[in-house]
């Protein structure tokens, strides 16, 4: 799922319905033509995480919540104890179903399980929910298998962390947004805080937009297998703060603070 589709998500799950025509107004202040818009929201309802309870009106569906509310319980996975329990996912399909195996796969990979090896992911955090619904979602019942445990040998190590997850590429996707973070969006969050209510809203869903492509990237794994200057926690909390200014300074009497307070 795109990141600017997420994010029309994420305003559904804080709204009860909204009018296309509503989202066409905030987006197109970001860039985003008409037609774009309205093709997002016919690929959120293909994909069933929202409905159409009349013409042009969009609610968001409980497969729409849930990935919502896994995606946002993510960050907190970097303070979470780890047990030392491994969750692994099994992927077998004919070769006939290679496309289905294909969107599972890269479903699974953005939900922030790594190949350990050929149809086998690997997590330390149970996504248990987020597993079964994307079995569901794929009609793929009779070519998963799912299981946690301890692993008694080959106990994976930060090095091999490097490889079955692109720590690397993360690293350096970190560092982009942090440039970016500093060298254009401070400089025009500082000229825009005295800013109408919308334009302070478009500066919520721009670097919203960011933090959320980020969790969509960052596996957010256990300190014990990571690098030892791994500094994807530190940056994800400045850009966090920031966001969390920019919510303050919306006020709250405004028709944008039922999405973001």
């Amino acid at each position: 799922m795109l990141s600017v589709e997420k994010q029309m998500l994420f305003l559904l799950s804080k709204a009860d319905q909204l009018q296309s025509q509503e989202l066409i107004r905030i987006y197109e202040k970001r860039g985003y033509s008409a037609p774009y818009i309205r093709n997002g929201l016919s690929k959120l309802k293909k994909e069933h995480y929202v409905d159409t309870p009349s013409r042009s009106t969009y609610s968001i569906t409980e497969a729409g919540r849930m990935y919502i509310r896994s995606i946002n319980r993510k960050p907190g996975l970097y303070s979470a104890a780890w047990d030392g329990t491994w969750h692994l996912v099994l992927i077998s399909f004919p070769e006939s179903e290679r496309k289905r195996r294909d969107q599972l796969r890269a479903d699974l990979l953005q939900t922030g399980l790594g190949l350990l090896y050929s149809g086998v992911y690997v997590s330390p955090w149970p996504y248990r929910e987020e597993v079964i619904e994307l079995i569901h979602k794929h009609q793929a019942e009779q070519y998963v298998s799912v299981f946690s445990g301890k692993m008694e040998h080959g106990e994976i190590t930060t090095n091999q962390a490097e490889e079955i997850w692109p720590l690397s590429d993360i690293t350096r996707i970190y560092e982009e947004k942090l440039r970016w973070y500093e060298e254009q969006f401070e400089p025009l969050l500082t000229s825009s805080l005295n800013d109408q209510p919308l334009e302070l809203f478009i500066l919520f869903l721009i670097l919203g937009e960011t933090i959320n492509e980020l969790y969509l990237i960052d596996p957010m794994l256990p300190s014990k297998l990571l690098p030892a200057n791994w500094r994807a926690r530190e940056i994800l909390k400045r850009l966090t703060d920031c966001l969390n200014k920019i919510i303050e300074a919306i006020p709250s009497d405004s028709d944008y603070a039922r999405f973001v307070k």
